[in-house]
């Protein structure tokens, strides 16, 4: 029985680990859009009459997150959020593979 627990809860946690990671990124875009309204407008601007928009904005923002932009904002709140962002499909992805190791030994 505890087996079984310790399994779903693996499969549990990878689930909210990847929720988390991916909703995480419109978290940080709201607070740079409040809080830091010029630093949102480098990642808008593509130089073209239009503003990034859709899948181009969302890989500007991915772009962005994967830079040392955020941590040198020096915000604690965003640089918690994007801590949580980088580490989180890590934790998730071994919840995952911990789960996978469980039901390959248990055959």
């Amino acid at each position: 029985m505890i087996p079984v627990v310790v399994y779903i809860g693996l499969l549990l946690i990878g689930l909210a680990c990847f929720i988390t990671h991916a909703v995480l990124p419109f978290r940080i875009a709201k607070h740079l859009r409040e809080d830091y309204p010029l630093h949102w407008k480098v990642i808008v601007d593509t130089g073209s009459a239009q503003a990034a928009h859709g899948p181009q904005l969302w890989l500007r923002m991915q772009n962005v997150l994967r830079s040392p932009a955020i941590a040198a904002i020096d915000d604690a709140a965003i640089t918690r959020l994007w801590r949580t962002w980088r580490y989180s499909q890590w934790l998730a992805w071994g919840c995952w593979l911990a789960a996978l190791a469980m039901q390959w030994h248990s055959r």
